[in-house]
């Protein structure tokens, strides 16, 4: 998890001398260096201490390590191959070629990115994981949950049990697996909030369940608990953005890639199995679509 997602989070969740530092930091981003702590704080009318003690909570010693640090990263997004900008990939007026060209760019962009930060060990240990496991769990919040469940239906058609565990079963999902199973946990963050997620973190540990990580580049909850995990482009901001354009397809491409791996491990015996799957879902489709009645019974 970058610098700028943790000022975002605090921001977002503190009403008190945090936030007006934290709005200023996002505001003054690319020019944060130019600032003296005197004239922060006295833009967000804090104190010094105030500054200080911000710093000191993101883990820095005082503000001018959180300042180097801080524009390091962002000498570091100035650095990065995306082009487009993943949070207003367009803006007002323009046309709607500008706005195919740029959201090809983006996601294009997006799987580079994931492809450049992919750790070959851990994906193989994860598809290791995938490969065993009697039963495949992903737990994620909306958005992330959509894109869990074509991957889950995709472990589906080749004879996995695999679903993504729904708001409010955290905790009965995760009492309910074992050392045959494996949980995939999806955040973008890496960070919880939810004790629910946290503790059910804990009790899959307990239990033996294999666990992969899917979260963002940076220090965050999820690495630092799950040693098995993968990395999504995490260029986005958490909240100051239109959609989740980059995100998505990051994940996405993440996920193809472990079903593709697993796949590929038994690939005929797999490749038998879902051609048998799918002729027996066409068979249930034309089945179903025969019980329809037709325009002319409907009239009758």
């Amino acid at each position: 998890m970058y610098l700028y997602h943790k000022v975002e989070e605090i921001t977002v969740s503190t009403s008190d001398s945090r936030h007006a530092i934290g709005a200023f930091i996002l505001r003054e981003h690319a020019h944060l260096s130019q600032y003296t702590i005197a004239d922060i704080a006295e833009a967000t009318f804090t104190s010094k201490p105030s500054i200080t003690r911000f710093a000191k909570h993101l883990g820095f010693d005082g503000w001018r390590d959180f300042i180097r640090a801080f524009m390091a990263e962002e000498l570091g997004e100035k650095d990065s191959k995306i082009t487009v900008d993943p949070n207003f990939p367009f803006r007002p007026g323009d046309s709607d070629e500008t706005i195919i060209q740029n959201i090809g760019d983006l996601q294009a962009a997006a799987i580079a990115d994931t492809y450049d930060h992919l750790d070959r060990a851990m994906l193989r240990r994860a598809v290791r994981y995938l490969d065993a496991a009697r039963i495949v769990r992903v737990f994620g919040l909306s958005p992330n949950c959509y894109v869990a469940d074509l991957f889950c239906r995709k472990l589906v058609t080749i004879g996995k049990q695999a679903s993504v565990v729904t708001a409010g079963e955290t905790g009965i999902q995760s009492r309910a697996l074992g050392r045959q199973d494996c949980a995939i946990f999806i955040s973008y963050s890496g960070n919880t909030d939810h004790s629910s997620r946290s503790t059910a973190i804990s009790t899959l540990m307990e239990r033996g369940v294999s666990l992969i990580g899917i979260t963002g580049a940076g220090d965050n909850f999820v690495r630092q608990t799950i040693p098995c995990t993968l990395t999504i482009s995490s260029h986005e901001r958490l909240y100051n953005k239109i959609a989740n354009y980059s995100t998505e397809e990051s994940i996405n491409y993440l996920l193809n890639i472990l079903f593709s791996c697993v796949f590929a491990r038994n690939y005929e015996r797999n490749l038998q199995y879902r051609l048998e799957s799918s002729r027996v879902l066409e068979g249930e489709r034309s089945v179903h679509s025969g019980d329809r009645p037709s325009e002319d019974d409907a009239e009758g």
